[in-house]
C-alpha cells in the first residue's frame, strides 16, 4: 500500500510540476507562430499521443521529465540527401508528404539532386531532381510532412516557423515562460495550503494536541489555555517558544492550563530533537530522560542505524573537547554551544559501552534549511482561521522562503560548506521516497511540498547553465549586447556538452538515492 502511495503521488506532483512548466513554453511559442512539434509529458516511450493541428500531444513512459519540440531546435536538413530517392504526394501541383520508405504509395519517384525545406531568403520551398530520368523542379507546401512510417511524421519547418527567426522578446518569453509557470504553480499551491490550514491565532488557546505527543500523554486537551509554562507566564501563543526554550531537557514540567473555569497544573516531559545530531528523547508514543546520561527515544538523519532507543549517551566528544552527559539538558547545551564537525558519541546498551562517530551538522547548513539546531515542543497547535489575506501573502511568502533555501543550499553545495556534496542531492528516487512521506502526512503537508518541489526546479532550471533555460537566457542576452545571434555550432556544442555532464549527475545521485533506501 505505500509503494502505491508513493508511486501516485510521485507521478502526480511531478506531472503536475512539469506539464505546467512546459506548457509555460509552448503557450508563447505557440503565441510566437513558432511551429511545435510535440508536447510531452514524461520522458522515453510513448503510451499515449494524439494529434491536434501540426502538434503531437504525448504521455510517456518515465514519469521524470518532459519537453515541447519546437523548430529550430534540430537540424532537419540531414533527414533527405543528394542523390537519394523519395517518394511525393502532391496537393494542386505542390509537394504536400514527402515519403522516406516504400510503406506508402506515392505519385512521384524522385532521385534529389537540391533541395530549400528551411528557405532563410523568403524565395520558396523547393525540392529538385529527376523523375524517370527527367528533371523535375517541385515547389513544397509551408505545411508539408515528412512521412517515416504509417505511424510517424514530421512537419516540414521553414524559417519563418523556427524559433531562431523571432525577436529577442519573443524568445525571450518562450524560454523563460516554463520556470514562470513552476513559480506561478507554488504560489496557488503555498495559497490553498494557507486557505486550507487558516491564519494561526495569537492567543494562549489550544486548537489541537497531536496524538502520543508530550501533551497528549501529559493529558492536555484541546481549547485549554495555557497559563504558564515551567516559571513564565503565557499570555500568548507567541510566549510558548521561549517558554519552552527556557526548560529544554529538563523533564517532569508544570504546565499550569485553565479548563472550563478551572485551572489546572500538567506534569510534562517536553519532547527535545537534536536537530544536529538527529537525536530525539521522543519514541512515538512517549518520552523518557534520566539523571544518569540521556536515553535516546529516536535516531534519526545520520544517527539512525548508530543509535537505538534506550541507548543511555553519558559522553560526547568534538573537536578532541569530551562534554560529559548527565541528561538531555546538556546534550541542549552542546548543540547550543558547538557548531559541527565530526562527533564521537559514547553511550551504553544492556550494560555495554560503545562509542560511535558520525558527523554533526554545522549551524549554517540547518538555517540554510530554517531548522534551528535543537527543538522543544508539546505536540500542540494554535487555533486557526480562515484569512484571505493572510493566504494571498502566503503564496509570496511561501515562494521567497523556498528560493532562498535553495539557494542557501547551492551556495554550500559550491564551497560554502564542506558538509554538503553532490551525494546529499536528491534525484528521482529520493523525490519518490520524500513525497511518498508527506503524502501520508496529509493533503496540506503534500501540497506544500508539490510547491516546494515546484520552486525549486523553477530556480534549477533559472541556473545560467547550457541545456537548462537559464543558459539559453544568458544566450539570448549575449546576443542582445553583440547585436547579433551567437554561432548556432558553439552554443550546439556547449548545450550538448552539459546535457551530458547532467546526465552523469543525474546517474551520480540517482546511485545515492538507492544507497539511502538500504
Amino acid at each position: 500500500m505505500d509503494l502505491i502511495i508513493n508511486l501516485l503521488a510521485f507521478v502526480f506532483s511531478l506531472g503536475l510540476i512539469v506539464a505546467l512548466h512546459e506548457l509555460g513554453h509552448f503557450f508563447f511559442a505557440k503565441r510566437a507562430s513558432i511551429l511545435c512539434f510535440e508536447y510531452a509529458v514524461g520522458m522515453g516511450p510513448v503510451i499515449w499521443s494524439t494529434r491536434k493541428g501540426e502538434t503531437q500531444y504525448a504521455l510517456r513512459a518515465i514519469p521524470i521529465g518532459g519537453f515541447v519540440s519546437m523548430a529550430g531546435e534540430q537540424d532537419l536538413s540531414i533527414i533527405i540527401k543528394k542523390g537519394q530517392k523519395i517518394g511525393l504526394n502532391l496537393i494542386d501541383g505542390e509537394v504536400s508528404e514527402i515519403i522516406l520508405g516504400t510503406f506508402k504509395p506515392a505519385e512521384i519517384i524522385l532521385e534529389v539532386e537540391s533541395y530549400d525545406l528551411y528557405d532563410r531568403k523568403n524565395e520558396g520551398l523547393f525540392i529538385e531532381g529527376t523523375v524517370d530520368g527527367i528533371s523535375r523542379f517541385l515547389t513544397v507546401k509551408k505545411d508539408a510532412f515528412y512521412v517515416f512510417s504509417e505511424k510517424k511524421k514530421l512537419q516540414v519547418a521553414p524559417y519563418e516557423r523556427s524559433f531562431e527567426s523571432k525577436t529577442l522578446w519573443q524568445r525571450f518569453l518562450t524560454i523563460f515562460a516554463g520556470p514562470a509557470m513552476n513559480f506561478i504553480l507554488a504560489f496557488f499551491l503555498f495559497l490553498i495550503v494557507a486557505s486550507i490550514q487558516g491564519k494561526p491565532l495569537n492567543v494562549n488557546r489550544v486548537g489541537n494536541v497531536t496524538e502520543g505527543n508530550p501533551a497528549f500523554i501529559s493529558g492536555l486537551q484541546d481549547q485549554d489555555e495555557i497559563l504558564q509554562i515551567g516559571s513564565t507566564p503565557i499570555s500568548n501563543w507567541q510566549d510558548i517558544g521561549p517558554a519552552l526554550q527556557l526548560v529544554s531537557g529538563q523533564s517532569d514540567v508544570v504546565i499550569q492550563v485553565r479548563r472550563n473555569g478551572q485551572v489546572l497544573s500538567l506534569t510534562v516531559n517536553p519532547r527535545v530533537d537534536i536537530n544536529s545530531m538527529g537525536l530525539s528523547n521522543y519514541t512515538g508514543d512517549n518520552t523518557v530522560g534520566s539523571s544518569n546520561g540521556a536515553i535516546v527515544g529516536s535516531a534519526f538523519g545520520k544517527a539512525s542505524g548508530l543509535l537505538e532507543q534506550n541507548d543511555i549517551i553519558t559522553s560526547v566528544k568534538l573537536n578532541d573537547v569530551t562534554y560529559p552527559i548527565t541528561g538531555w539538558s546538556d546534550l541542549v547545551t552542546f548543540a547550543k554551544t558547538t557548531n559541527g564537525g565530526s562527533v564521537f558519541v559514547t553511550f551504553t546498551r544492556d550494560g555495554v559501552e560503545s562509542t560511535v562517530n558520525w558527523i554533526v551538522w554545522e549551524n549554517e547548513v540547518l538555517s540554510s534549511q530554517a531548522i534551528p539546531a535543537y527543538t522543544t515542543t508539546l505536540g500542540i497547535e494554535p487555533d486557526f482561521k480562515f484569512d484571505l489575506g493572510y493566504s494571498f501573502v502566503s503564496g509570496f511568502t511561501g515562494i521567497g522562503e523556498s528560493v532562498n533555501q535553495v539557494i542557501a543550499v547551492l551556495g554550500l553545495l559550491f564551497g560554502g560548506s564542506n558538509q554538503i556534496g553532490l551525494n546529499d542531492l536528491s534525484g528521482p528516487v529520493g523525490i519518490f521516497n520524500i513525497v511518498g512521506q508527506y503524502a501520508k502526512q496529509g493533503i496540506a503537508p503534500f501540497i506544500w511540498f508539490v510547491a516546494f518541489l515546484s520552486v525549486n526546479i523553477g530556480v534549477m532550471n533559472l541556473l545560467p547553465i547550457p541545456a537548462l533555460d537559464g543558459g539559453r537566457l544568458i544566450f539570448l542576452g549575449i546576443e542582445a549586447i553583440i547585436r547579433r545571434p551567437l554561432n548556432k555550432k558553439v552554443e550546439n556544442t556547449a548545450n550538448n556538452l552539459m546535457f551530458f555532464l547532467l546526465m552523469a549527475l543525474f546517474v551520480y545521485v540517482t546511485f545515492f538515492d538507492i544507497l539511502r533506501l538500504f
